[in-house]
């Protein structure tokens, strides 16, 4: 079964993230940061709408791939693995909701350093396939004991 919570935080901050590109955009500036290097110093631009939108459509485009995972081959997600599922969903917005409120807060004059958002969520992300990964290896694992546990004599 799909964590709920989880489904519910993910769309909240899909809405979220469209209403504040919505609000932010009467105050934005014409170029906007959407690229930052290694160092997390800005070295890209973009129009207020690839700055203000992408992010937002990216992140829904994602919501709704990871979750055809399940739908195309119901068989292999039980209900543990659906909740999995459900929590990498998440992580992944909330990767793109961070990006995207840094996107927002330097258009708006602040002046935020993308690595203290990005490298903490990325590990979030790779937490949320950590926990799919063993979820999936459980389940192997369960799928292929003989019935009865092992070995008759």
């Amino acid at each position: 079964m799909k964590n709920q919570n989880a489904e519910w935080l993910a769309r909240a901050l899909i809405v979220a993230m469209f209403a504040l590109a919505v609000w932010t955009w009467p105050f934005a500036p014409s170029q906007i940061p959407i690229h930052w290097d290694i160092t997390g110093q800005i070295n890209g631009y973009g129009s207020k709408l690839v700055g203000l939108f992408l992010l937002p459509s990216i992140a829904l485009a994602g919501y709704a791939l990871i979750g055809l995972a399940p739908a195309i081959k119901p068989e292999q997600f039980n209900g543990r693995m659906r909740s999995a599922v459900s929590w990498f969903r998440v992580a992944y917005v909330l990767l793109m909701a961070g990006v995207f409120g840094v996107v927002v807060a330097d258009a708006r004059g602040g002046n935020v350093n993308m690595n203290y958002v990005v490298f903490p969520l990325v590990a979030l992300v790779w937490i949320a396939i950590a926990n799919l990964l063993v979820r999936r290896m459980q389940d192997r694992i369960g799928r292929t004991a003989p019935p009865g546990g092992g070995i008759r004599i």
